[in-house]
């Protein structure tokens, strides 16, 4: 995926307060990236079962992007978060940006749901990166 950047750029290190960022979120489509991990034969698929809105499901492993980060750092960081794993950004393989509107969400109120634009992303591990997966406790279930 094509990132362009003009200059230098002040990243946040801190995210909105929660009473700002709830009512910005009832009106704007969220930038997010998603990473769907795969064995490097592409026999395997690892899905997380998320324990949190907007999807309390299976799903591929994701996150808002944070202000001044590229769609791989953001991805990257979203999988060391995610499932323990430290991937460089230039392994991640773009594959398509999806809208996505969902009827709830974590951050109350609840039931005014969201919109995201989610960047797919592909990543390929190896056995040994496969067995140092660790899943955030705070968003998915142990199964």
């Amino acid at each position: 995926m094509e990132h362009f950047a003009e200059g230098k750029f002040k990243k946040q290190t801190k995210l909105l307060p929660e009473k700002i960022y709830v009512y910005v979120r009832d009106y704007i489509a969220r930038g997010s990236v998603e990473a769907l991990v795969m064995d490097k034969k592409r026999t395997k698929v690892l899905l997380g079962k998320r324990i949190i809105w907007p999807w309390p499901n299976w799903w591929t492993f994701g996150s808002r992007m944070k202000a001044g980060e590229s769609p791989a750092e953001a991805v990257s960081r979203t999988v060391r978060e995610d499932i323990g794993l430290k991937i460089s950004p230039a392994r991640f393989i773009f594959l398509d940006t999806m809208s996505l509107i969902w009827s709830k969400r974590q951050e109350p109120p609840q039931k005014d749901g969201c919109h995201d634009l989610a960047l797919f992303h592909l990543l390929l591990i190896n056995e040994r990166e496969s067995s140092l997966i660790r899943l955030r406790a705070a968003e998915y279930e142990k199964t």
